[in-house]
């Protein structure tokens, strides 16, 4: 990778005249016009967050676990919270590094969910380490700079792509037998993707087919039993 200069990577901490450039690109954030989020950042000294998808540039006004809400909501898949405490229960995941599932791709955050970096492990083409910062660049899209060193975040993609690889076997074991997490990820030609393919935690599952379905369904019940119970006004019946 070749040496950065500030014109050329997204700081979530500092603005730069990239930021401006981007806000002038991006068009407000619809979750039925996406399939697929490459990374969501928060945008310097503003509200809100920038939303890089293949084909698009979005923003919005909301922080970025509010966006992927209004994203599974509109898609149907699991809510957050209800997979954040699966993959705990499971221990694939922690506090502030547990990533947002659904069948089809997986975002990592980099820290607290109320204001963090969420990127599709996936989508990364290398990364760069430069003294105590971390640089990512996108397969297609714009270099980012990290609030975690190189090796933290090859750990944290690993786990998520792991997470990723347990609910789809659950999903799909009947239409794609198979023994490791890495025959459920369609891994990109890249740097950085064939570091994830040698990681030892993707050469076998430490969970047996069908634990993430399980701890999901009963998460997902004692979730709902309890709005039920406590505050039946208060349920999102639509969701049902």
């Amino acid at each position: 990778m070749k040496a950065f200069v500030q014109t050329e990577y997204l700081d979530d901490r500092q603005w730069s005249d990239l930021w401006s450039a981007a806000l002038q690109r991006a068009t407000p954030f619809d979750p039925l016009m996406v399939d697929e989020i490459n990374v969501i950042i928060p945008i310097p000294e503003h509200s809100g967050v920038l939303i890089f998808t293949d084909k698009q540039l979005y923003h919005s006004d909301e922080n970025g676990l509010t966006v992927l809400n209004r994203f599974s909501s509109a898609h149907r898949f699991p809510l957050y919270k209800d997979s954040h405490r699966t993959l705990n229960a499971l221990g694939c995941g922690t506090h502030y590094k547990t990533p947002w599932l659904c069948p089809f791709f997986a975002l990592l955050p980099l820290e607290d969910t109320r204001r963090t970096i969420w990127i599709n492990p996936l989508k990364i083409a290398e990364t760069k380490q430069t003294d105590s910062r971390c640089f990512l660049k996108l397969s297609d899209g714009p270099t980012f700079v990290l609030p975690l060193l190189q090796r933290s975040v090859r750990l944290h993609a690993a786990n998520t792509c792991y997470a990723l690889a347990l609910m789809r076997r659950d999903l799909f074991r009947f239409v794609k037998k198979a023994d490791t997490p890495l025959a459920y990820l369609e891994l990109p030609n890249t740097p950085f993707a064939r570091l994830l393919a040698k990681r030892p935690l993707l050469s076998q599952f430490t969970h047996p087919i069908t634990a993430f379905t399980r701890h999901y369904t009963k998460v997902t019940f004692l979730s709902r039993y309890e709005n039920l119970e406590e505050e039946p006004q208060e349920i999102n019946w639509s969701l049902w």
